[in-house]
């Protein structure tokens, strides 16, 4: 049957049971209208938003003028979540048909879609479709809607993640379409970050719509109303109150009775969202047929084919005087906030390196006059973008889609990788009078410029066979900075031929620093393999005692505060967790099943100028924890290095932070700003940091913890509980009865197993190993406060080391710095080039919530104009500021200390504030738009 004469549109009718994302009713059972209970993650009837029974109207007086029923029609297409992501680019490309063919034969019809990566792949795998789409859109037919690349999660992905997501879906649409739409939208992400208001208005939205939370899991003042972030940025918002984002083949009628109740009685315009949906589909011809039967016989009010811009355009008035709700729109799948740990840790090691390959290209052009590499770095942001969608990110899908996020992650790390070595090298200036082992360190954290740095090397070309031999680190100006060395990833017996070097130094905020390495032949100082009666490092920032049984740290103080914890740090506790994948119905997770042991004494396996390294294995059953507590004498933090092998199914391993604060309070890290969570023992999400804030004796004191994708926790009395892995099935919905059994057939039978019997072998995810690093530092409520975004960073992009790489030691400078910003609580979201090529774009955003002034340091630049050279590398840097004589040459960029940056601009930041900045060639700065990096 052809498209054309197909008279229920593209798909089938379904024949088997209920499917998670259909409306909650079997045929002959109707779900009572204001029933409260939890529905399936992805789209049963949830019917607390439908104000009126199928087929009743109220008498109502119709108001004058007559409302108007928007007719919003779109097919909500999940590009990954029961199939892999091949298969969404298929439906994409069967879904626009559909579309396509049913608007040359409906003249008034509108069809709206959102998301630029399901266009591109259009473009690229059906061109002649993609035609038909941009005829449709010039028509006025086709509307580009929402605008974004892909409809992400909106709790986990870090700031600039979101940033991008926009960016590059208002880019793409405004160059393919010419549109820039004014609405934006996520119909189906499980909770929106109280960050996220500014971010919209800043990318050029003027209003929001969602449909989770739904009515039953966060109360609202109105459907249509004012959503106030953070930083008390305002944006008028609205939640699908008719149905839900999409309709099924039975019911559009029953949503238009609705959508004309609505309407009356609030006497103004409202929407009504259709379209067969989540594996695409959008409208179908019955449903045309009774859409256009409705519409002859409806007078009360107007009921026309729209988009959700118009839909603003005809309510922004009523918008302007709605009912403000505050902060975060939460809480929709707790689940959701720990499933798939593995993806939500590589999504923030990807962000990190991602916005850190960005910062050293934006350095070796800025410095060096060489190429930027615009599109290999936006092909790493898609790939990682594409990731953050809210049926990936959040853990929903079916494993092989895990595996595949896991690979396009893998793809944008090298791309990363690849550029910033690209960029290390053009400013290394070659090879060239080298030393021997050189090391060139590169930076982009000014928030946290003294930090320990790691790298492993090769001690020589070949092995020192005989005789003892330290390695000592210089820079690249001769000085000596104090290191340890430390047992390597390789076990050979070569005479510890290759080494792991650490070190802590003061590091440029985003900029290169440069050291060589030399051997000596000494007698080894320090031995491995005991535990210090009092685990207290001389000097030590951070006072504090590791138990000699279990190898946790039990106290722990900071300068004048006083005692933080009531018990062990960082305790595993194996928690009982039986919810679907999304967490459905689960508001907390409390229940201890089980309590990690210690499989023997700890030890200290490092110890030297630099650190000290302990380590404690525990061990559950058949799953066990190496726990390595780093503490450094010179640096406020404790680091711990994690290693888990899980064989746990249908349980959730938390870490336990208990502490001795009295009135304790909690500040966590949400995208786009920070949020307090109550002290209510359920499951809440957060970012990358949190502050635990309360009372020591009588000082006030607090706990920060610095961690690395979990973004699950509870918080009750003091105690904080932080999830790290929970082991549902996979891609599974409370519906579905685990214990089946199937048959011989394949049939599966419900009820629970009989003695003996062996139950099916479902796939439970994060079973296997992971490993992961948490930072926690303690002190007063201002200083870590202001020191956890720069940890955050820390953690998910240390500074980048490379051994061997040749620099010229005759011109290339030791300290070669892009910028520096202060004060540390003032983040750098991005540094790159600019769209145009012509510019620095700077991106900070005032991290903690408080009014500060601030300053930006830039390096004069060296590159010519883009017009001038594009593409052009050149064969030596170009001076930029005046020269210092060292030995061996004269170092081009160098700035002497005590001297500053030439481009100072003083700068003044609301809390949680976002600047993006463009900085000119000729050394001035100004503010640009978020999007556009324009004035």
């Amino acid at each position: 049957m052809s498209r054309k004469k197909q008279p229920e549109g593209r798909k089938g009718t379904r024949t088997s049971g209920t499917c998670p994302r259909e409306e909650g009713r079997k045929k002959g059972r109707q779900v009572p209208l204001r029933e409260k209970r939890h529905v399936s993650p992805k789209g049963r009837r949830q019917e607390e938003g439908e104000h009126a029974p199928a087929g009743h109207v109220p008498p109502v007086r119709v108001p004058e003028p007559r409302p108007t029923v928007h007719l919003i029609c779109n097919a909500h297409l999940d590009p990954v979540w029961q199939w892999r992501w091949e298969e969404g680019a298929s439906e994409a490309l069967a879904t626009f048909r559909n579309a396509v063919d049913i608007l040359d034969e409906h003249p008034d019809l509108v069809f709206c879609h959102n998301e630029a990566v399901l266009y591109q792949w259009a473009e690229e795998l059906d061109p002649a479709l993609f035609d038909a789409i941009l005829r449709h859109v010039r028509a006025g037919r086709w509307a580009v809607a929402g605008g974004w690349f892909i409809q992400p999660d909106l709790n986990l992905p870090g700031t600039e993640s979101l940033v991008r997501t926009i960016a590059e879906g208002r880019m793409y649409f405004g160059e393919r379409f010419g549109a820039v739409p004014r609405v934006a939208y996520n119909f189906d992400s499980f909770g929106h970050s109280g960050g996220l208001p500014q971010i919209l208005r800043r990318a050029g939205y003027e209003m929001y719509i969602h449909m989770r939370p739904q009515a039953h899991e966060l109360s609202l003042p109105a459907d249509l109303y004012r959503w106030r972030g953070v930083d008390g940025t305002t944006i008028p918002a609205y939640r699908i109150a008719i149905g839900l984002y999409h309709t099924e083949r039975d019911n559009i009628e029953d949503r238009l009775r609705a959508g004309v109740a609505l309407a009356l009685k609030l006497g103004r315009d409202v929407p009504v969202f259709w379209g067969l949906g989540n594996h695409g589909g959008g409208a179908t011809r019955r449903d045309l047929g009774v859409i256009d039967a409705f519409i002859a016989g409806e007078t009360r009010v107007r009921v026309l084919h729209s988009t959700p811009d118009r839909f603003y355009e005809a309510v922004k008035d009523a918008a302007a005087g709605a009912p403000v709700f505050d902060g975060d729109l939460q809480r929709s799948f707790t689940g959701c906030y720990t499933s798939l740990s593995r993806v939500k840790r590589r999504a923030v090691a990807s962000l990190g390196r991602i916005v850190q390959a960005e910062a050293f290209s934006a350095a070796s052009w800025w410095l060096a006059g060489v190429g930027f590499p615009e599109t290999e770095l936006g092909e790493a942001w898609n790939m990682h973008n594409f990731n953050d969608f809210h049926d990936i990110l959040t853990g929903s899908c079916v494993e092989p889609a895990e595996r595949d996020a896991l690979d396009l992650y893998g793809r944008a790390e090298d791309i990363s990788r690849s550029a910033a070595l690209r960029a290390a090298a053009s400013l290394n200036l070659g090879s060239a009078s080298s030393p021997a082992l050189p090391i060139t360190v590169f930076s982009a954290n000014p928030s946290l410029r003294r930090v320990p740095v790691e790298f492993e090397c090769m001690a020589d070309y070949r092995p020192f066979w005989k005789g003892k031999w330290r390695l000592r680190l210089f820079r690249a100006d001769g000085r000596e900075v104090a290191c340890q060395e430390e047992q390597p990833e390789a076990l050979l017996p070569f005479n510890d031929w290759r080494r792991r070097v650490s070190f802590i130094d003061d590091l440029p905020g985003v900029g290169v620093s440069r050291y060589f390495i030399k051997a000596f032949e000494e007698k080894p100082e320090k031995k491995r393999g005991y535990v210090p009666e009092v685990h207290v490092p001389e000097s030590s920032a951070l006072v504090h005692r590791i138990d000699r049984m279990t190898g946790l740290v039990t106290s722990l103080k900071a300068g004048l505060a006083g005692e933080v914890l009531a018990g062990p740090l960082l305790e595993p506790l194996v928690v009982e967790d039986t919810a679907d994948s999304w967490g459905t119905g689960r508001t907390s997770y409390r229940k201890i099943a089980g309590r990690f042991r210690p499989a023997g004494r700890p030890s200290v396996i490092e110890q030297g100028a630099v650190r000290t390294v302990t380590r404690s294995v525990l061990v559950y059953r058949n799953s066990r924890i190496v726990m390595d507590a780093v503490s450094y004498p010179r640096w406020p933090v404790l680091e711990f290095r994690i290693r888990v092998v899980w064989n746990e199914e249908r349980r959730r391993l938390k870490l336990r932070v208990p502490t001795a604060l009295a009135s304790a309070g909690l500040l966590c890290e949400v995208p786009g700003g920070a949020i307090r969570h109550p002290s209510d023992g359920e499951e809440h999400v957060h970012g990358r940091w949190l502050v635990i804030e309360g009372k020591s004796g009588r000082k006030a004191a607090a706990i920060g913890v610095a961690s690395s994708g979990q973004h699950g926790l509870d918080f009750l009395d003091g105690e904080l509980r932080l999830s790290v892995l929970r082991s549902s099935a996979y891609c599974y919905e409370q519906g579905f009865d685990l214990d089946a059994q199937a048959t011989k057939t394949g049939a599966r039978t419900s009820g629970t197993c009989p003695p003996g019997a062996c139950p099916p072998a479902w796939k439970f995810a994060d079973i296997g190993v992971h490993e992961f690093r948490i930072l926690v530092t303690a002190g007063s409520p201002a200083a870590v406060g202001a020191i956890m975004p720069g940890l955050a960073d820390h953690l998910a992009a240390p500074p980048a080391a490379y051994p061997h790489l040749p620099y010229d030691s005759g011109r290339a400078p030791s300290i070669e710095p892009l910028l520096d910003v202060r004060p540390a609580s003032i983040r750098l979201l991005a540094c790159k080039r600019s769209w145009d090529g012509e510019a620095l774009i700077v991106r900070l955003q005032e991290a903690v919530g408080r009014k500060t002034k601030a300053r930006l340091s830039v390096a004069a630049c060296a590159a010519k104009a883009e017009k001038e050279e594009r593409g052009h590398v050149p064969s030596e840097h170009v001076p930029i500021v005046d020269p210092a004589r060292v030995p061996g040459g004269r170092e081009r960029g160098h700035v002497p200390e005590g001297q500053v940056l030439p481009v100072r601009v003083p700068l003044s930041f609301q809390p949680f504030e976002i600047k993006t900045l463009c900085v000119e060639r000729d050394g001035t700065c100004r503010p640009v738009r978020l999007i556009e990096e324009d004035g």
